[in-house]
């Protein structure tokens, strides 16, 4: 897993057009019937956002994250959607260590929405579940500290995703 790559791609480019492009060549088969397929090709087609890409050694897409600053809410970064073509392989953990990066760089914490699938991975690595401020929708949140901590490889406890 380690000899995988990770491109940051900046809102809309023609770079993310050939990435989507592939992504529609390599996951044709699986897009309809693989959830982290589906959400990994959503990740991609969302030009409004900025977009992490993971790739295989030979070049193959293995997954991707999109993300974005809210107005109104510049101290986190939130992570709109990731998906892998394989889970259990530590893909969703590498995109969410290199978002942590992102944030961690510029002092911001890290928000995602749950998914069924996501709430595993964001739980895994040591999210904490809490509401939403204003809102009756749960999310999970790193900290600016604790974005630092994960993105550092400084792994977080499981037992900080159960508080509230």
């Amino acid at each position: 897993m380690d000899d995988v790559t990770i491109k940051f791609i900046c809102g809309d480019s023609k770079e993310r057009e050939a990435i989507l492009e592939r992504a529609n060549r390599e996951w044709a088969e699986i897009i309809h019937s693989s959830s982290g397929a589906s959400y990994a090709w959503d990740a991609i087609a969302d030009a409004n956002e900025d977009l992490l890409v993971l790739e295989a050694p030979d070049g193959k897409l293995l997954g991707a994250l999109s993300f974005c600053t809210r107005y109104g809410d510049e101290k986190n970064i939130y992570v709109s959607r990731i998906g892998v073509i394989r889970e259990r392989c530590g893909y969703g953990q590498r995109l969410m260590r290199e978002v942590a990066k992102i944030a961690a760089d510029k002092g911001q914490g890290v928000v995602a929405l749950p998914t069924a699938e996501g709430q595993r991975l964001f739980c895994r690595i040591g999210m904490r579940f809490r509401q939403r401020a204003g809102s009756h929708e749960p999310e999970y949140a790193f900290t600016p500290n604790e974005a630092r901590r994960f993105a550092e490889g400084r792994q977080m406890s499981r037992a900080l995703s159960s508080q509230g």
